[in-house]
């Protein structure tokens, strides 16, 4: 029996048990096909068209952990394609248009003399970090040539057998370990148009978020690949520090923070050489499961942001008014007053980031109703909207209240001397438990005028 098989005969058994007795399967290697049934599990809803072919090799569970979804790498390589069509002299000349704020070029900046004044015929895209290969698959549908290299020689060879089946022809390999003293003999060799890495985060078996505990370094390397003329698109861990990544990298034209099923999954950094303006924030949110695209039309400048004066409520909501609470994506993009001065929502609290808008009922009523509403409508991919049914002050009794009037729903508690959890504690009734709903919810929230609960349906728009 081959490996294949073994993984699709198996790939409910239990993993602990199957290892235990591989003596049962001498002809299989049992901790392979284990690595494999683990990552296909881990694989089967994020990288479905890989699940799909028990032929393709996945020999590190942790890596299937770790690698894109294809959503989440599809929409990399549609970034990289779109900045990579792009002259270098028209990003300056966009530059050049739109000043960054900041006086004087910052300290490591390589100069614009490096940049290319015309398309490249062909495009070029270098992963240093290949991995499992995801996000080098999707490179491969949008670039004429993909250079995958791998340290891991476990990896490199599974990916050089999965990408062949998958029909990734133009993909070259190589196992080198990435330094300061080797990427340049690669790069040269090479010559991308881009750079991709995805640095392992994960030292001595812990969790580290700082690029320069990373691995590879890629602090040290961006100076490398910006001096020769590169692109370099960096995938960081969603919990890093905008503002610090900012302060730690140069040459960063745009960050793209990725939010998939829910999730603020990725937060990349574009760097192009002799770029030394103000960074545009760009949320990414995937519209749905059937639907592969995602929603990247909000846009701003962390400058944008500072200076937004945001309109808070002056009395209390009231039933029919819509409430949007910003998604994971939006909320990491720091992007809480713009929604404000930008879409005409109005804050329930300097701490509160949920919003107010009047209900869609009034909308052929009023034109500047109308075009908040539009707001909203476009604001919906990027959160959740509600349509608020109670409204009472924070209390005791309306505690109680609310908790009988809608058993079963969601609580969350913003700006308040109290997590969610405990939120939920006090309001629980002893000895029963309601069916969790999906679609009622109550917040606890402190506004610029006092404490309030408000009970909201979610709407779909």
């Amino acid at each position: 029996m081959n490996l294949a098989d073994f993984v699709v005969q198996h790939q409910n058994d239990d993993i602990s048990d199957l290892v235990l007795h591989r003596d049962r399967y001498p002809d299989v290697d049992v901790a392979l096909a284990a690595e494999c049934i683990a990552a296909r599990r881990k694989l089967r809803y994020k990288v479905p068209e890989w699940y799909a072919d028990p032929a393709l090799v996945c020999p590190v569970a942790l890596s299937a952990e770790q690698c894109s979804s294809t959503s989440t790498a599809r929409y990399k390589a549609a970034v990289a394609e779109g900045v990579c069509r792009l002259p270098l002299n028209a990003i300056r000349e966009e530059q050049r248009a739109r000043p960054c704020p900041v006086k004087g070029p910052r300290s490591g900046h390589c100069s614009s003399a490096s940049l290319q004044p015309a398309l490249p015929t062909s495009l070029r895209i270098a992963d240093l970090t290949g991995g499992l290969g995801v996000d080098c698959w999707q490179f491969s549908l949008i670039a004429d040539r993909v250079l995958y290299n791998e340290m891991n020689p476990l990896l490199l060879e599974a990916a050089r057998a999965n990408l062949l089946r998958l029909g990734c022809r133009n993909v070259e390999f190589s196992g080198l370990c990435i330094t300061p003293e080797s990427l340049p003999s690669l790069l040269d060799s090479f010559r991308p148009d881009l750079v991709f890495a995805d640095p392992a985060r994960r030292s001595e078996g812990r969790k580290v978020f700082l690029p320069e505990d990373c691995s590879p370094d890629v602090l040290a390397l961006q100076d490398i690949v910006l001096s020769r003329g590169c692109r370099m698109m960096l995938k960081l861990s969603p919990m890093a520090d905008i503002s610090l990544m900012l302060n730690k990298f140069h040459c960063v034209k745009s960050v793209y923070v990725v939010e998939a099923e829910g999730e603020c999954k990725e937060l990349l950094l574009l760097m192009v050489p002799g770029f030394d303006g103000e960074a545009d924030v760009v949320v990414a949110c995937h519209a749905s499961d059937t639907v592969p695209v995602f929603n990247d039309s909000l846009r701003f400048r962390r400058s944008e942001e500072k200076a937004a004066v945001p309109k808070y409520i002056s009395e209390a909501p009231v039933p029919g008014q819509i409430l949007f609470e910003p998604g994971p994506a939006l909320s990491k993009s720091g992007a809480f007053n713009l929604l404000s001065a930008r879409f005409g929502l109005r804050k329930l609290g300097p701490s509160a980031h949920l919003y107010c808008i009047d209900s869609f009922d009034s909308v052929t009523a009023d034109s500047v109703t109308a075009h908040k509403a539009g707001a909203m409508k476009e604001l919906a991919g990027y959160g959740k909207c509600f349509e608020i049914q109670e409204v009472a002050s924070f209390g005791k009794q309306s505690l109680r209240d609310f908790a009988s009037h809608w058993p079963g729903a969601e609580v969350t508690a913003r700006a308040l001397p109290l997590s969610s959890d405990e939120l939920r504690l006090k309001m629980a009734s002893p000895g029963k438990k309601a069916p969790r709903s999906s679609d009622s919810h109550l917040f606890g929230v402190g506004t610029s005028i006092g404490r309030l609960l408000l009970a909201a349906h979610k709407i779909r728009l």
